[in-house]
């Protein structure tokens, strides 16, 4: 039989990043899920067993990825994916759903695309440390929404600079303060009617 923990997070308003749902499950033997299309980012590390991913990579070419205990795999929003459990040693695993308009922007400084959905750490050590930030979040579900969404970028800070994939990136802090500029502009001025060249005018 398996075992979970499965909470969803309360409905709140945050921008750059947000938590959906999140829980840990020990599955029971070729226990599986999919295929099925997210409308979010879903990351799981696997604690402990095995299990493979099925997944669509950029050309919707369907890919197998065996994983082992210490990796993980991020799903991408509108991408297909079925992952099963291993007969002989079923995985246990700790999975986060989240979104964010910055979201993006750390799964590629992760090195994780479509193409590479695979997260392994630079050494084991520092992937338990993803894990831990991942059960932290799943232990808590009665934590406040501002507690768990510091966990949250808690959580993707190490993934980012645990990851073996991780690209170094340079440049956009112009092109992010425009972006934080018309949000703050829309913010405070959504009862009036706003229109895209209002905001042009704004960042100008």
């Amino acid at each position: 039989m398996d075992e979970f923990s499965f909470s969803i997070f309360p409905n709140e308003n945050f921008l750059d990043v947000r938590l959906y749902q999140y829980g840990w499950e020990q599955c029971g033997p070729l226990h599986s899920f999919g295929p099925f299309v997210r409308n979010h980012y879903l990351f799981h590390y696997v604690l402990s067993g095995h299990g493979q991913l099925d997944a669509a990579d950029e050309h919707g070419t369907v890919q197998h990825y065996p994983l082992d205990p210490g990796q993980g795999f991020l799903i991408f929003p509108g991408q297909i994916t079925t992952y099963a459990a291993q007969e002989d040693d079923p995985w246990k695993y700790v999975w986060l759903e989240f979104d964010g308009l910055r979201v993006a922007e750390y799964a590629d400084q992760a090195g994780l695309d479509l193409g590479h959905p695979i997260y392994c750490p630079l050494t084991p050590e520092q992937g338990q440390n993803v894990g831990d930030a991942m059960l932290y979040i799943a232990e808590h579900p009665n934590a406040s929404a501002l507690h768990l969404v510091g966990h949250l970028c808690l959580f993707l800070d190490a993934l980012i600079h645990t990851s073996s994939s991780r690209r170094e990136l340079s440049g956009g802090q112009l092109r992010d303060f425009y972006i934080q500029e018309a949000v703050n502009f829309m913010e405070h001025n959504y009862a009036q009617d706003i229109t895209v060249e209002r905001i042009a005018e704004v960042q100008a």
